[in-house]
């Protein structure tokens, strides 16, 4: 009787450990995906300030645009445009994972998907959004186990 109540308290042990660790999982790739969407929205507004930028072509600003809020951000841009306003807008994902901790280490690999957008100007006001992911991401092999938005 002794051995079935250790056990049963060993194995209650456990799976707590592990419900505590997978929080702490999702909630570090969260903050993750989410900080790299704001510096990805600091960078856009530094660029579409800078002069030379303005001097190129929209189809080179709306390119460095993509690579600014993407490439060093490990972001994947899967949309681009301008508006008839002459809006440039960006659609990226940003991935992460997190890692919880205790006797039973969660994994969770997160995506946000969000809309960056704003004019060239001295004064750049870059809006962000969050967008629905790409179809495409769907079929990837390594699918993340957490879509989270910009805001809970």
């Amino acid at each position: 009787m002794r051995r079935v109540l250790l056990a049963g308290v060993a194995l209650l042990c456990l799976t707590s450990c592990g419900l505590h660790s997978e929080q702490q999982a999702r909630d570090e790739a969260t903050t993750s995906v989410r900080e790299r969407a704001l510096n990805a929205r600091q960078a856009a507004m530094k660029l579409l300030t800078d002069p030379p930028f303005a001097a190129l072509s929209t189809e080179r600003r709306l390119s460095g645009l993509a690579a600014a809020a993407g490439g060093d951000r490990y972001g994947m841009v899967f949309g681009q445009r301008v508006t008839q306003g002459g809006r440039l807008e960006v659609d990226v994902a940003y991935d992460a994972t997190g890692n919880g901790g205790g006797y039973v280490a969660a994994v969770v690999h997160a995506r946000l998907c969000v809309r960056l957008s704003g004019v060239v100007g001295a004064d750049p006001q870059v809006e962000m959004a969050d967008t629905p992911c790409a179809a495409s991401f769907d079929r990837q092999l390594n699918p993340p186990d957490l879509i989270v938005t910009l805001e809970d």
